[in-house]
């Protein structure tokens, strides 16, 4: 029975992971700052163990991985864009740091696998190709894809160097019960976790502006998958992984068929920066290369995703 660690455990990501990886059958350890699991993991409660402490510290991340003898390391843990852009230090600490912490607890204790969360902002963030493959350039424009591109180039060279089996995924907008509401990126989930609690929900972001989405449930089963897949048939060590395309006036609709008395209005703020925050997401990642590598394919699009979050998010799974 495999054991993972997950890095950044009780996060948005990394409690999804959780549940997927003991509905599989394998044991969790989440590895995370706070020592005690959110209402919204109720669930997970005696079904996994934690080791609170710090991603920074080399110490601590060898000796969680030496303590519990895991076999895998799944890595989540990281500071998103306002924060990397409020202090680039901390976020070149939890980011880069902690995961050359966590590269090099998998060299010294003989870990094989490390399984790692980057992102399709990597691509770029003011103006990004519409249509992004495997093979489009990156391009940094903030600390935190800065941090991201970084992690994967450290996490190829400890697989040439050194054999970690280092493997990664990019995901564009991830949306699901618990994710950060924030006024720029929050949209996105806040308008279906908001509604599915009864709350009226009023968006601020274009509500004509499409995003490239996919739900929790498919980014995390697209890594596990990576994580299991042959060596012989994987081509390279990051890909790319889509859901679909929706803008929130087709997602409102949506929602409406579900929850006909939900309360959604539309107050677009038309400032400079909701428009990049608007343009950052708005691509469509090519799924052909995971697909053909690893069998990659979303199984939640935009009404199956709806309908599921709402169902989540009524089992008590919300923020």
């Amino acid at each position: 029975m495999a054991k993972n660690l997950v890095t950044g455990g009780m996060g948005f990501f990394g409690l999804y992971l959780a549940r997927e990886l003991l509905a599989d059958g394998e044991e969790v350890v989440l590895f995370q700052r706070r020592r005690e699991l959110p209402p919204s993991a109720a669930d997970l409660k005696g079904k996994v163990e934690i080791f609170s402490s710090d991603i920074g510290n080399s110490m601590h991340v060898v000796e969680a991985a030496k303590k519990y003898n895991v076999n895998c390391i799944y890595h989540a843990a990281a500071l998103l864009s306002k924060d990397c852009d409020e202090n680039a230090m901390a976020g070149f600490r939890v980011n880069v740091v902690g995961t050359m912490n966590v590269l090099e607890a998998a060299r010294i204790l003989g870990i094989k696998d490390v399984i790692f969360v980057s992102s399709g902002a990597t691509y770029g963030i003011a103006n990004p190709p519409r249509n992004v493959y495997n093979d489009t350039p990156q391009k940094t424009e903030n600390m935190y894809s800065t941090t991201k591109v970084c992690c994967e180039r450290l996490g190829e060279q400890y697989h040439r160097q050194y054999s970690v089996n280092f493997r990664a995924v990019r995901y564009a907008m991830i949306v699901g019960p618990t994710r950060q509401i924030s006024y720029y990126y929050g949209d996105w989930s806040g308008i279906i976790e908001r509604t599915a609690q009864g709350k009226p929900y009023t968006a601020h972001s274009d509500p004509t502006s499409p995003c490239a989405y996919i739900y929790i449930k498919d980014a995390v089963r697209a890594l596990i998958d990576l994580r299991r897949a042959n060596e012989s048939k994987l081509r390279q060590r990051v890909y790319n992984a889509h859901g679909f395309m929706a803008t929130l006036t087709g997602v409102a609709e949506t929602i409406k068929k579900h929850i006909p008395d939900a309360q959604i209005t539309f107050d677009w703020d038309k400032s400079e920066q909701m428009r990049l925050a608007n343009s950052s997401i708005n691509y469509e990642m090519d799924n052909t290369v995971a697909f053909e590598d690893f069998g990659y394919q979303p199984r939640y699009l935009l009404d199956e995703m709806v309908k599921d979050f709402i169902k989540e998010v009524r089992a008590g799974r919300a923020g």
